[in-house]
């Protein structure tokens, strides 16, 4: 289940002219067939402009190396404004998130919320996490098929989203939807069918996190993010401002949608390549570096776009003042120079922290040891309980460029006896 890119997509990607190559195509993406189109990218024009594409033209930074190289530099490559590839309509453009901000404010708002998401904060939440992830595995079904998304990931993810933010328990069922609303383009066929109704859905959300800051505000401090948020004085203020608290509300969705691809990708990429569950099997010491490892294979996060702030020559290709800037995670978890067999799913890789799913330097996702600890327990917890969990169909994919997940992973588990 699940294969590798079929002989087809590698054949073309291999006579598609490059100046017409768009590697943004998010039905490739659906389909898991985009890997060799970036393989043509990262060996032929690493620094790559495509001059036609659903969202306008674009450049595509595809090797690791030079992923990080732009992310460490926002003097010339600006996160103000958007980053994913594709834009909002002016109209509906209402978003200021923690992600689309250079410094120093970027630096103030990070620096607030930061303690929230530490990793000693996190480490006090795996016991709990635990609990909730082996009374998960232990009522799922063992004779029938199910939903692997459903039953462990969306459900292990809302919980840890609902801890970190305090959200109340009557209303945590409700995270999921708004954070898939947000992070989907509106279309036929999607969540949302118009940027209209987006925007009142979200409008709805903001309307709650706002109401809950007021009161996180008003009492004691505490230690959930919008408590931090609130008391502290450098961002007191965002609840005056619309599109700057809807900014919290796009990292709730950014916590769930990093998780949860990285927990129903173990299991696809298990089925892919069955031997790197026996590996652990045999040795459960490899845990932490295999879930690190997932996260290489599974990049959660495909891409973050930056904004050019002025002209600049970035391995010998002149980037223009305006240009989008895409770096496309994805490709750099896969880069050759890097990751020997890169393709491969080893829980045993040396450098499988090397990866850059959570993107790196002064943006690195403030999620990531959240992320990393639910994926951790999750493994173990299987490993104990399980000698298979089987995939019975084709998994369903995101239709996303920027989501790699998953909406669909129908399984069925063999419990040890």
């Amino acid at each position: 289940m699940d294969p590798a890119p079929t002989s087809h997509a590698r054949a073309d990607a291999e006579a598609v002219q490059l100046d017409s190559l768009d590697v943004s195509r998010p039905e490739r993406f659906a389909s898991n067939t985009h890997w060799p189109y970036f393989a043509r990218l990262r060996r032929d024009a690493p620094v790559h402009f495509c001059r036609e594409s659903a969202y306008g033209p674009y450049w595509s930074i595809t090797r690791l190396d030079d992923i990080q190289a732009v992310e460490a530099d926002y003097t010339h490559f600006s996160s103000d404004g958007n980053v994913i590839i594709g834009d909002v309509p002016s109209a509906f453009d209402e978003t200021r998130a923690f992600a689309t901000s250079d410094p120093p404010v970027h630096t103030r708002e990070r620096n607030a919320v930061a303690p929230g998401l530490a990793a000693k904060r996190v480490a006090a939440f795996e016991a709990d996490t635990r609990r909730q992830v082996a009374t998960l595995l232990d009522h799922l079904p063992e004779d029938d098929p199910f939903n692997w998304v459903e039953r462990v990931s969306i459900a292990l993810t809302t919980h840890m989203v609902a801890t970190l933010f305090d959200f109340p328990q009557d209303e945590r069922h409700l995270l999921p939807y708004w954070s898939e609303v947000l992070v989907t383009t509106p279309g036929e066929g999607q969540i949302v069918r118009t940027w209209e109704e987006r925007q009142a859905i979200l409008a709805d959300y903001r309307a709650r996190i706002l109401e809950m800051w007021r009161i996180r505000a008003a009492g004691s401090p505490g230690d959930d993010i919008i408590s931090l948020l609130s008391h502290n004085a450098d961002t007191a203020s965002m609840a005056d401002d619309p599109s700057h608290l809807l900014g919290l509300v796009t990292l709730v969705a950014g916590a769930n949608e990093a998780a949860r691809g990285a927990l129903s990708g173990c299991v696809v990429g298990f089925n892919q390549f069955p031997e790197a569950w026996e590996v652990m099997k045999a040795d459960p010491s490899l845990v932490p570096n295999g879930a690190a490892e997932i996260i290489r294979w599974q990049s959660p996060i495909a891409h973050m776009r930056r904004t050019a702030a002025a002209d600049v020559e970035f391995r010998g290709q002149l980037i223009r003042k305006g240009e989008r800037v895409v770096m496309w995670y994805c490709s750099g978890n896969r880069d050759e120079a890097h990751f020997e067999d890169a393709g491969r799913l080893q829980p045993s890789r040396t450098n499988a922290r090397r990866h850059i799913a959570f993107g790196s330097g002064i943006h690195r996702c403030l999620g990531l040891h959240v992320a990393s600890m639910q994926l951790r327990v999750l493994l173990e917890e299987m490993l104990q309980r399980f000698s298979r969990v089987e995939l019975v169909a084709e998994p369903t994919r995101t239709f996303s460029n920027f989501s790699a997940g998953f909406t669909e992973v129908l399984v069925r588990i063999s419990r040890k006896r």
